[in-house]
């Protein structure tokens, strides 16, 4: 049996949400990464991209930084589900209010291997996230 992948207490976990503004649900992503192992999430900025990466409405970019010895199971497993949580949540908002303000994408950093995840996920993307974890895996 394959060990967890975990990343060293002096390691970091960069994660950095791509989509309009994600304040109204970051206080539970936070609290879910907490809870899923986090010594520490630090919000270090929001900023917006180069203008040739914007679509049609104002995209920023929020970063939070997780420190401390993780599961990177764990915080994957934290990201997908808050994603979901926030889509369903924009989605029973959208019926009234004629919009979508999910984070389309979290791009989860760890030293210099780079994962994006999104909601809903596809056959290529859960590929992906196995692929990340076996490098971790190897590394941690």
């Amino acid at each position: 049996m394959a060990a967890e992948p975990t990343v060293g207490a002096g390691s970091t976990i960069e994660l950095a949400l791509h989509g309009p503004d994600p304040e109204p649900d970051l206080a539970a992503l936070v609290e879910a990464l907490t809870a899923a192992g986090a010594a520490s999430v630090d919000r270090v900025r929001l900023t917006a991209p180069a203008s040739d990466q914007r679509v049609a409405e104002l995209v920023e970019v929020c970063t939070l930084i997780i420190g401390g010895a993780v599961n990177v199971v764990s915080i994957i497993e934290t990201v997908r589900g808050w994603l979901a949580a926030r889509r369903e949540s924009a989605a029973r908002r959208a019926v009234t209010a004629g919009a979508d303000d999910v984070v389309p994408s979290v791009v989860i950093t760890i030293g210099d291997q780079r994962l994006e995840i999104t909601h809903p996920s596809d056959r290529a993307q859960s590929d992906a996230i196995a692929r990340f974890l076996d490098l971790h895996r190897r590394d941690g």
